[in-house]
């Protein structure tokens, strides 16, 4: 079963290593999205363009999530540098980063073998260099309710830290609420002991 939380970095970060005479050069920022990623990685090769290569790996999210996430080994042998990049943050529990590692050629052929160790290396040494905080994802819940029952609503939701996103007023009581997903089902579960099973849930995108 994967990890609820992840961590994920507050802050840009960056280091510099020699391997066998080649200049790795490995930088990392925080992200949300894959389009954060993409514009980092453009703006650093852009101002660049005279390294070998600028490799990269990001996670815009959760690490178990299969949406949002990218590789590339930028013209060094397939499998090289990408994928072990990438599966060192993966296996860190880390989202939320993009990851580029820079090599400046010196001479000395690194191989196959050799490469994977060498951009793995340049990702687990700037691991340290970090600030990470934890992460924990969150779930939406919408329910409706009589406006009798408004009081003891107010009181569950604050015990449980929930976020209120949105009120809608009609016949009932509609709200929508924010709430870390491993939260979810003692929650449910409180409200309708709260109303009495006059709570409706109409969504729950956990």
């Amino acid at each position: 079963m994967p990890q609820l939380t992840y961590l994920k970095p507050q802050a840009p970060a960056e280091i510099v290593l020699e391997i066998k005479k080649s200049r790795f050069i490995a930088a990392a920022i925080p992200i949300s999205h894959e389009s954060e990623a993409k514009a980092f990685l453009q703006k650093w090769r852009e101002s660049d363009p005279g390294a070998n290569h600028h490799c990269s790996a990001f996670i815009s999210q959760h690490p178990s999530d299969h949406r949002g996430f990218g590789y590339s080994d930028d013209g060094e042998p397939s499998g090289t540098a990408g994928r072990p990049m990438y599966n060192v943050l993966h296996g860190a529990n880390i989202g939320g980063i993009c990851v580029v590692v820079t090599r400046y050629f010196g001479g000395i052929k690194l191989g196959t073998g050799g490469l994977v160790r060498a951009y793995s290396a340049s990702v687990k040494e700037l691991l340290p260099e970090l600030t990470l905080a934890e992460v924990k994802p969150k779930a939406v819940l919408s329910f409706s309710y009589p406006y009798s029952l408004s009081s003891n609503i107010e009181k569950v939701l604050h015990s449980a830290n929930a976020t209120l996103i949105e009120s809608h007023y009609g016949s009932d009581v509609m709200q929508e609420i924010s709430i870390d997903v491993d939260q979810v089902e003692p929650l449910k579960a409180l409200l309708i002991e709260s109303c009495h099973g006059q709570l409706t849930i109409h969504q729950d995108e956990s």
